[in-house]
């Protein structure tokens, strides 16, 4: 597989990262995504730390196509300020909200649990598929950001409904400053399928241009152009169908068209927006797949779009 600055991230960055700045902002996720196609069920465990000013919060939640409201969804559980411990490390790791993160051979097998009362258990494993996509910056580079496809095995217990996890899905990591207001948001999309180890894809933009990459024949290369065009659901303004398309920079080109089958309007946790979260059924260059999009909006620049809708 190409690079991916890969080489700017190692074992240790599988533990929380020392803050770069005394910003009250500086921030650090961790995020898994899973889903059920045959359910039409998305699943998250996001979590996240604020060292600086000793808070944690996150969660789990998990929708299906009943409902988009996340009061409403199967199940919800997002935390906001709770204390961090001052012993912790990622590598082995129990969040407040119930998550726990376990690292079973660095940067590429995890150990996954959440348990809330006789609600949810869930008892996962990934293992990754591809070296991380990292994204870096400074002089001279440095990472802060890495995204990364593996497969999701286990079993999730809901509400007493048991049912087998089996899946392609991303993981990602996120070490920097964040503010609490968002200023930009709507057609911008973070969208991403995986067929199989040989075809995936990752894109992050606009229909105005956007960046990511293309696994083709399991070779993975930057996305030199790209654009994200949507249609909507003409009652409620979530996304319905998403077209990619773009060349990667050895010319090969990309098209993915995908139908979201589910979604959940969710609050993002920490700041003052919410990100309507799709599972998606993918056709990637003629071949079937399943992914997710994430559409993040300011919470008052979906207010503002939804009254020039009605």
């Amino acid at each position: 597989m190409a690079v991916g600055n890969e080489h700017l991230v190692g074992p240790e960055d599988d533990n929380f990262h020392p803050p770069t700045e005394d910003s009250r902002w500086w921030h650090e996720t961790c995020w898994f995504w899973f889903f059920v196609p045959e359910r039409k069920l998305g699943g998250w465990l996001y979590n996240w730390i604020r060292p600086n000013i000793g808070v944690t919060g996150g969660g789990c939640w998990i929708w299906d196509d009943s409902t988009f409201f996340h009061m409403e969804v199967p199940y919800y559980a997002c935390y906001s300020n709770l204390p961090l411990p001052e012993e912790r490390d990622l590598r082995d790791f129990a969040f407040p909200s119930g998550t726990s993160v376990k690292m079973l051979e660095p940067l590429r097998r995890y150990r996954l649990r959440h348990s809330d009362r006789d609600w949810i258990h869930l008892d996962l494993e990934y293992e990754a598929i591809m070296e991380p996509w990292v994204a870096a910056q400074g002089d001279p580079p440095r990472a802060r950001h890495i995204d990364q496809v593996g497969r999701v095995t286990g079993e999730l217990v809901l509400h007493g409904d048991r049912m087998a996890v089996d899946c392609l899905a991303m993981r990602d990591r996120t070490w920097s400053p964040r503010s609490e207001r968002w200023k930009d948001g709507g057609a911008y999309g973070y969208t991403n399928a995986a067929a199989s180890p040989d075809l995936s894809f990752h894109f992050s933009g606009t229909d105005q241009g956007g960046a990511g990459y293309l696994v083709r024949d399991g070779v993975r290369t930057g996305l030199a152009s790209g654009k994200r065009t949507v249609e909507r659901d003409s009652q409620h303004g979530f996304v319905t169908r998403i077209r990619v398309e773009g060349t990667d920079t050895e010319g090969r080109a990309l098209e993915a068209l995908g139908e979201s089958v589910s979604r959940m309007a969710m609050p993002i946790p920490g700041v003052h927006a919410v990100v309507w979260t799709s599972l998606i059924k993918w056709t990637v260059n003629g071949t079937p797949a399943w992914g997710e999009d994430q559409e993040p909006w300011p919470l008052n620049r979906w207010s503002e779009f939804r009254r020039q809708q009605r």
